[in-house]
Parts: C-alpha cells; sequence; structure tokens
C-alpha cells in the first residue's frame, strides 16, 4: 500500500502531482520500421557497361539474394549511373556507389515492409526505415540529424519488372564530420515491393546543388531502377 505513513493532505497532494505528471508525460514511441540494410548480392560481383553516348553513363547489372523462404532464390536488378562514380560497399556484400566531387551517393537496400502492401505502407515508414540508427546509411557513418518524406506516389514499373512500384521524395540533414556543420541533402527513394519486402535505391545529393542538375541526375537514377 503506497504512502502508509503520509498524512492525508501530503498523500492527496502527492496523488495529484502524479497525475498531473502522468498527463503530460509523452506517449511511448510507436515499433520502428524495420531498418533499411544493403540488400545483398546473389553473384560474386555486378557487371558494369557503358551506355551510349559513350563516356556519359554506365548500366551496373546484378542479382540480389532474396530472403529465406521467397519463391526464387534470387532477383534480377540494375540501374544506370554517371561513369565517374565510384563503387563502395562490396566487401559487405552491398550495393553502392559515390561521386567523390559533388557526394551524391547511391545504395540499393532492402527492408521487409510493415505487413501492409507498398501502396498502402505509410510514406513515413520509409523515412523511418532508410534513416533508423540500425539502417546501412547510419552504418555508413552518416550522422543523421532530421529527416522527413516530402511526398510518394505509385508509378508505372517497366515490364518484366514487379508490378508494384513507388517514388518517394525525402529530404534530411546531415552533420558533417569534418567541422559538424548541419548539411542539408535531398533525396528519391525508387521502391519495389517483392513478396513483402521493399528493395529501395536511393539515391541523393546536397540541397546547394540539388536544382543546379543534382536533382536530374538523381531522378534519371531512380528511373533506371528495376527490380524483378
Amino acid at each position: 500500500m503506497p504512502w502508509p505513513n503520509m498524512p492525508r493532505r501530503a498523500l492527496l497532494n502527492s496523488a495529484t502531482a502524479a497525475a498531473i505528471l502522468s498527463h503530460c508525460r509523452p506517449p511511448a514511441a510507436a515499433a520502428g520500421a524495420s531498418a533499411a540494410v544493403f540488400a545483398q548480392r546473389f553473384s560474386v560481383a555486378g557487371n558494369i557497361s557503358p551506355l551510349p553516348p559513350l563516356g556519359q553513363y554506365s548500366r551496373y547489372e546484378d542479382q540480389l539474394s532474396s530472403p529465406k523462404g521467397a519463391k526464387a532464390l534470387s532477383l534480377t536488378m540494375h540501374f544506370d549511373f554517371p561513369q565517374q562514380f565510384q563503387q563502395i560497399g562490396r566487401a559487405l556484400g552491398g550495393i553502392a556507389f559515390v561521386d567523390g566531387n559533388s557526394g551524391l551517393r547511391v545504395f540499393v537496400l532492402r527492408a521487409p515492409l510493415p505487413g501492409t502492401a507498398l501502396a498502402e505502407t505509410p510514406k513515413q515508414w520509409f523515412a523511418e526505415s532508410i534513416f533508423s540508427p540500425d539502417g546501412q546509411l547510419v552504418r555508413e557513418g552518416v550522422e543523421i540529424d532530421a529527416y522527413k518524406t516530402t511526398s510518394a506516389k505509385m508509378i508505372d514499373a517497366p515490364e518484366g519488372a514487379a508490378t508494384a512500384r513507388r517514388r518517394i521524395a525525402l529530404k534530411y540533414t546531415v552533420i558533417t564530420p569534418a567541422n559538424q556543420r548541419a548539411t542539408d541533402r535531398f533525396a528519391f527513394a525508387d521502391v519495389y515491393e517483392v513478396e513483402g519486402v521493399a528493395y529501395i535505391l536511393f539515391t541523393s545529393a546536397g540541397a546547394t546543388k540539388w536544382e543546379g542538375g543534382e536533382k536530374e541526375r538523381c531522378e534519371r537514377i531512380a528511373d533506371s531502377f528495376f527490380v524483378g
């Protein structure tokens, strides 16, 4: 029995204070989205081939490992990227590219959907999954300060690809490791659903160069993404 030796007035005051604190306390956070991590390669290494006109874009083609219990062992995947990009993440079995000059980045990620179809999944779920503290971006050393989903829409998938496809636009803020400054970035996440799993091509660039050509480059990369 609480407060057994407390006077009645003190008991009432304490109970009132406890009720007020309980009322003001923020609600418990909902269960977080599953973290988006590297979609693992099924192959030893992907294939890169130049696209016309020469010197501008290349195509990366590979097979992605399917989750345990999936109908197929692997999925075909490809996307186009500017030829000056450098590939990273191969030692971890993942697929990622970076432009060392502009900072534009590309990651191929995977996360199980939260029991909903791709079209019905809340748009904020994608941001929570991609920017999760346990996600691949944070594992790669990216310090996320803030993020939000700015738009989401279902789009047409190319022939032969998985039919459910969605395009997510995001804005987020990172803390640069060199000087600890907050820097804004914009991104597209192109997402396919296969057997309840989201396969995500995430491509982002700095806000200062977004309208100067980086948006178009990110959009072209996202448009070229294929999973099927």
